[in-house]
């Protein structure tokens, strides 16, 4: 199976920052002499470098464990697990089927917000007076109201 290398994904996004690089510098000292190069250099640069922004994002997301690393698999970045680097960072797929997984904060959240099972209150927590020092386990004083 084919894994995603760290370093050769980030050596393209660099190679495309240089491109836009030397599009600004090739205008700017005038070594553009067809006006409308010139003239469409601003728009290429632009798009170049929203597509870095983008996968930048996409491979923050992959980090976070957000995104599946198949996602960011193609021709320039795919190894396999025996020829890859040591020194590099080898990203994994989980699988194939698309789906994304919530982020590790999305999931302590979740855990946080669901109590453990077992722990469900007998009564709604409204109805629960509250929990006076000293008197935990004991019923709470009767207010002369029937129920």
């Amino acid at each position: 199976m084919e894994h995603v290398s760290l370093s050769a994904e980030l050596g393209e996004i660099c190679y495309a920052i240089e491109g836009a690089h030397w599009i600004a510098d090739s205008v700017a000292m005038g070594a553009v002499p067809d006006p409308d190069r010139k003239q469409s250099a601003p728009v290429i640069i632009s798009a170049i470098l929203l597509l870095v922004e983008n996968r930048l994002h996409q491979l923050g997301r992959v980090l976070r464990g957000e995104e599946n690393p198949a996602h960011l698999l193609t021709p320039h970045n795919s190894t396999s697990g025996k020829y890859a680097d040591r020194e590099d960072v080898v990203l994994r797929a989980w699988g194939w089927s698309g789906a994304s997984r919530r982020s590790p904060s999305q999931q302590e959240e979740s855990e946080q917000a669901r109590p453990a099972a077992g722990t469900e209150p007998s009564r709604p927590l409204e109805e629960s007076p509250p929990v006076q020092p000293g008197t935990q386990g004991e019923e709470p004083p009767s207010t002369g109201e029937q129920g």
